[in-house]
């Protein structure tokens, strides 16, 4: 086997690495962007403004992290 047909090989233990890292990193940075905003909220009182940009808002991040995350592995 050539060396162009093991980098064309899918390694099922690096998927699930992947697919672990993105979940972890999403939902991290969800659950950041909730926390923040609801420290705001308590501050200024204004429950629940602030706790759903800070949702969105992570939400956000997570998405463009996950794709810079997985440009690599699509070839883009």
């Amino acid at each position: 086997m050539d060396n162009n047909n093991k980098k064309k090989q899918i390694n099922p233990w690096r998927a699930f690495g992947l697919v672990g890292v993105i979940g972890i990193e999403l939902a991290a940075l969800l659950l950041i962007g909730i926390w923040v905003g609801m420290q705001i909220d308590q501050a200024l009182q204004t429950s629940p403004l602030f706790l759903i940009v800070g949702m969105l808002l992570g939400f956000m991040i997570g998405i463009w992290s996950v794709v810079k995350l997985i440009k690599p592995f699509i070839g883009d």
